[in-house]
């Protein structure tokens, strides 16, 4: 059985030491038909540095004698283009530059990043351009350009520039509130811009072609004076799947892994549907998995024979907390609970914004949101493009970057709150529970309270309930009687820990209106039959171990269980 290649994003290796690849190689043919400077935007973790690796091998006029072994029984390999081998390829990735101690430090990180790439591909081309090394005087990554750029003229051969990571330290500079510093580097003569001035100028002598790839659009439109020749091809219909799993592909490799059950296979692929898939980056194209999840699941799945305790990479967790607060700076709490309350939002999607009218249009949030992956396109609506919460792993990503926001402001600790829900999983008490929205209601300030409704507190119980995560939440989930308010289903991995699972309709009555109490507790109750009778609720759920409640919550003082346990 092959390998499963999580982390991996080296290709050669990947091909040599017989892991899994999902053939992706039938895009270098689409992309040698468009414009030659290209820029490509995916979330975090979604495979673009293994793309760029499969570039570079496939490109390097000096892995040639390699292209069987690589590419033969790929798509690429039968059918590959004229420009196959042809390019003197430079990589650069600027993933790591040290963006925390000032302007200068990150010059001088950036430059260094520039220049051991330039090394390395004077190294790796020692067979073409003799016995070179780059001069003293070469300090600045805007000459390192110029002198690459220099020697490959002398031997009569085109660069094809692969770029990485292009916006990582920029990101890092905007979420750390480092706007001065941004703009210093970026705009006038700022050594970045400078640097992309040199790639640019380079086109016209022999850098031929140009691959970049990053999270956000914001740098590039900031570069727009200085480097305006690459076109985005980040909604490209053609390009949709081109990173990430289709489903065809996801089930390739699950069949590939030799899980013998059928009904185990069509389970996890479920459940992989479920946290791993959704994302679409064009209105007629398909849904595809993130491809990094999948391999973490299946890797640990195949290694242990049982579901990963956390279905979430701890290293995604990471990833897209830090890419977030991207987003998060913007501050727009009515979008974002817009967005957490009913999973989704609409906006007018546009493909570049930069650092001014990023936080001066309240739309470009919802578009910076898309493009990190924590929203993605559902639909086309009457205002503009319906964007959704992708799938399970960012809803639970939403929850805890919420979570905390209440910890701060109520300092509820993630400890209390699971041992609250171990008592509904092993004890069917609810009540522990609930005394965590008491406390945040009562801290409720007169100006937050005339915005309370049903949705705010509902965002709260979910957030507590994500963050624990041995329940597998689920809001408005849809059956053949309407929509159950929250639904708490028994995890696979939690089962011999999970006696209980939940079914949950949920009230909120202004102080003003408490006398319509007993109007709104007969119909909660009723929700609640109609939903408990529901196919779905029968077909899924056994009987014993579910429990039905209805909780009323009046004002910020008290909160109703019914039935009282």
């Amino acid at each position: 059985m092959k390998r499963i290649p999580y982390g991996i994003s080296n290709f050669e290796v990947l091909r040599n030491e017989d892991y899994f690849y999902v053939d992706k190689t039938n895009y270098i043919e689409i992309l040698d038909n468009y414009a030659p400077y290209q820029f490509f935007i995916r979330p975090r973790r979604f495979g673009k540095s293994l793309f760029i690796s499969m570039l570079e091998n496939y490109y390097d006029i000096n892995k040639k004698d390699k292209f069987e072994d690589l590419f033969r029984d790929l798509y690429i390999g039968k059918n590959p283009t004229k420009n196959k081998n042809r390019f003197l390829v430079w990589k650069i990735s600027f993933a790591g530059i040290d963006a925390g101690h000032g302007e200068e430090e990150i010059r001088k990180s950036f430059n260094t990043k520039v220049i051991l790439a330039a090394r390395k591909f004077i190294g790796r081309y020692s067979n073409l351009l003799g016995n070179i090394s780059i001069p003293n005087e070469i300090d600045s990554a805007e000459l390192v350009v110029q002198y690459i750029s220099l020697i490959a003229s002398q031997i009569d051969k085109e660069i094809f520039v692969l770029i990485d990571e292009y916006d990582n330290f920029a990101n890092e500079l905007i979420t750390g509130g480092k706007k001065n510093t941004y703009e210093s580097i970026l705009h006038g003569e700022g050594f970045v811009k400078v640097f992309y001035k040199a790639v640019k100028d380079a086109t016209m002598d022999n850098i031929n072609r140009i691959f970049m790839t990053g999270v956000s659009p914001i740098m590039l439109d900031d570069l727009t004076s200085g480097f305006n020749i690459t076109r985005n091809y980040t909604l490209d219909e053609k390009l949709n799947s081109m990173m990430g799993f289709s489903k065809e592909e996801l089930l390739n490799v699950i069949n590939e892994a030799e899980i013998k059950d059928i009904d185990l296979k069509n389970k996890i692929y479920e459940d992989m549907t479920i946290y791993y898939n959704g994302y679409k980056f064009n209105k007629r194209g398909t849904s595809v998995f993130n491809p990094d999840m999948s391999m973490y699941f299946l890797d640990n799945y195949l290694a242990y024979d049982e579901y990963p305790e956390e279905m979430i990479d701890n290293n995604v967790k990471t990833d897209y907390g830090k890419v977030n607060q991207l987003a998060y700076n913007f501050n727009d709490k009515e979008a974002l609970e817009e967005i957490m309350t009913t999973g989704e939002t609409s906006t007018m999607l546009v493909d570049r914004f930069n650092i001014h009218t990023m936080y001066s249009i309240k739309e470009n949030f919802k578009s910076l949101l898309f493009y990190l992956g924590m929203l993605t396109i559902k639909d086309q609506g009457p205002l503009g493009t319906i964007l959704k919460i992708p799938n399970h792993v960012i809803k639970t990503i939403y929850w805890e970057q919420y979570f905390q926001k209440i910890n701060e402001d109520y300092n509820i600790q993630v400890r209390d709150v699971r041992i609250a829900v171990n008592e509904m999983r092993m004890n069917g008490n609810i009540e522990p529970f609930v005394e965590f929205l008491k406390r945040i209601l009562e801290d409720l300030s007169n100006r937050d309270l005339i915005q309370m409704d049903e949705k705010h507190i509902k965002m709260m119980m979910l957030t507590l309930l994500g963050v624990d995560s041995t329940y597998f939440v689920q809001s408005e989930a849809e059956n053949n009687n309407g929509y159950v308010d929250i639904l708490l289903k028994r995890k696979i991995q939690f089962k011999d820990i999970t006696k209980f699972q939940y079914l949950i309709e949920l009230k909120y009555i202004k102080e003003s209106e408490r006398d319509t109490l007993e109007k709104v507790k007969e119909e909660g109750l009723r929700q609640l039959k109609k939903y408990e009778e529901s196919n779905f609720i029968r077909n899924e759920f056994e009987a014993d171990d579910l429990k039905k409640i209805l909780i009323i919550a009046i004002g910020k003082k008290d909160i109703y269980i019914i039935p009282k346990l």
